[in-house]
């Protein structure tokens, strides 16, 4: 583990508990969140979990095209179980190790001769978003751009999700120009990142490569990031925040990019500040049942990564060692 690794940790914890105890310190919200949790509507707390569920479900789709095409061949339980427990380190591991590395390090294992491509098809499920965020961007923030302006802090936070968008379209387009003109190999061994750099160049060239397989990727990403903003769109109707589904549409593209930054765990507390400021300017819902809304929609994905968690006592994944030593391996990583 690199040693400056302990230090982000830290301040990701930091930024995310000094998030929820300044929203937690406002009265407006702590007096009005129990309320709001005890008139919750039910039936929408069940629809927003089969919501998430169709979410995980289309994940492990997509993961498990990737894996074939890697010649990993996962039957689609262990492709199911694996995901579930994936998503439940993801939940409960702060900072030390990701489902992402607990789920490559269990396909080394498995698959000893195919590291690398372990690696790429953990890598190429993931560029499939990108097209797809900047999508959702263009389509709703840019096409109401006019109405994010409404007040100057939606704005700003939304002009600032676009350049970290367009800056993190420019460097995949670069790295993949490398990995095209072949110049990967050619830096100098001690520049820092450049293992990562030359594995990331690889999948790019093979993402290009397979674009059937990449294109069905997108398209099946598409409908998990419509289906993820919808879950919170059902935290707001089982609240009557009083949300349109387009506004929610609008906003939560800004917030999902911002929660990507490794400024928090999980987004968590930055994102409940993000709606909560959008939703209250916005859409004049209270303060309180912005928070919910943000909680809700955690929560029911939130929900199946503890279903992983309820699997994992219960799973050994077969050729490879037990858990307990996948999960030692992959905080020395």
């Amino acid at each position: 583990m690199s040693s400056g690794r302990p230090y982000l940790t830290w301040f990701q914890v930091a930024v995310s508990v000094g998030c929820l105890a300044w929203l937690a310190a406002r009265p407006e919200i702590h007096q009005g969140l129990w309320e709001a949790i005890l008139q919750a509507d039910l039936s929408w707390l069940g629809i927003g979990l089969l919501v998430a569920g169709g979410v995980v479900a289309l994940g492990i789709v997509r993961w498990q095209l990737f894996l074939r095409l890697q010649g990993l061949h996962l039957s689609w339980g262990e492709t199911t179980k694996l995901s579930l427990i994936g998503g439940f380190f993801n939940l409960i591991l702060i900072g030390a190790v990701g489902g992402d590395a607990i789920k490559i390090l269990y396909l080394i294992r498995r698959f000893p001769q195919k590291k690398s491509q372990a690696v790429a098809s953990i890598l190429m499920d993931h560029l499939c978003g990108l097209p797809v965020v900047i999508f959702f961007y263009a389509y709703f923030c840019l096409t109401r751009w006019e109405w994010l302006a409404t007040t100057g802090l939606s704005s700003q936070i939304a002009l600032f999700a676009g350049i970290y968008l367009g800056a993190s379209l420019i460097g995949v387009g670069f790295l993949f120009l490398v990995a095209l003109l072949g110049l990967t190999k050619r830096t100098p061994p001690g520049l820092p990142w450049r293992d990562h750099a030359i594995r990331f160049c690889d999948t790019l060239t093979l993402f290009i490569r397979h674009w059937p397989a990449s294109l069905l990727g997108i398209f099946l990403s598409f409908f998990i990031h419509l289906l993820y903003f919808a879950t919170f769109g059902c935290g707001a109707q089982a609240v009557q925040a009083g949300v349109r589904w387009l506004d929610l549409f609008t906003i939560m593209p800004v917030v999902d990019v911002i929660t990507t930054l490794p400024v928090s765990i999980s987004g968590l507390g930055l994102r409940e500040t993000l709606l909560e400021s959008f939703l209250s300017q916005l859409c004049q819902v209270a303060p309180e049942r912005g928070v919910m809304v943000s909680l809700l929609g955690f929560g029911m994905s939130a929900a199946w990564s503890v279903l992983g968690g309820l699997l994992f006592p219960f799973y050994r994944p077969k050729g490879a060692a037990t858990w307990r030593q996948v999960v030692r391996q992959a905080k020395a990583a």
